[in-house]
């Protein structure tokens, strides 16, 4: 059993370890084509794609969905999973620090790359700073993420497991298309943060597994 356990530890380290550097290669290459202006071709017919969607029904219910990846829910989040004494440990201080490294880290690179967003005719909800790469992307595949790690392992129901992970794998996904939706990012900015909180889980998960 202990070998079982070792081996499947080791398995899990070995794909968080190539996975996270295929992350970061793949946000290189984005941010390179981004700092030279060659993005247009890819990110303009996606965008379009997804503003020929918008309808009065679906507007108001993406703009309210794409809120829960703003800080002030990641924050709330954070503080009720540490205020509870039974997940404080196991959930509570590993999502609050991986939610503060993800937040740093993105504004660092936004400070340093100064991307302006898309024109805000586009837009549906109201949003400042720069556009690359995407706060809401990086912070929600990065927490969201190592919650459905921690859900995959912490959780003995199954079908309460399998639940969570349902609702978590849309968190880490839908918000991070939900702003090229309501116009305040270009894709490309959406797939950064996807390679950045994608490297930053699997660091934290390769450092868990240990």
């Amino acid at each position: 059993m202990a070998r079982e356990m070792e081996r499947s530890n080791k398995k899990i380290h070995d794909i968080c370890i190539s996975t996270g550097i295929a992350a970061l290669l793949g946000f290189a290459v984005i941010l390179c084509f981004v700092l030279q202006g060659k993005t247009g071709g890819f990110d303009d017919p996606i965008r379009m794609f997804f503003y020929n969607m918008r309808s009065a029904w679906l507007n108001p219910l993406i703009s309210g969905f794409t809120r829960l990846g703003n800080w002030q829910c990641i924050t709330a989040l954070c503080i009720a999973l540490l205020a509870i004494p039974t997940v404080r440990k196991t959930y509570g201080i590993p999502t609050a620090a991986m939610a503060i490294f993800v937040s740093l880290l993105n504004k660092v690179i936004k400070i340093i790359v100064q991307r302006p967003r898309p024109d805000d005719i586009f837009w549906l909800v109201p949003q400042g700073g720069y556009s690359f790469s995407s706060g809401h992307s990086i912070t929600s595949l990065a927490v969201f993420g190592l919650l459905l790690y921690l859900v995959r392992r912490q959780v003995k129901n199954r079908t309460l497991r399998n639940a969570l992970s349902a609702v978590l794998v849309l968190m880490m996904f839908g918000i991070g298309l939900s702003r090229i939706y309501v116009g305040v990012h270009y894709p490309t900015d959406v797939l950064a943060g996807w390679c950045l909180g994608w490297a930053s889980l699997t660091g934290a998960v390769c450092i868990m597994q240990r």
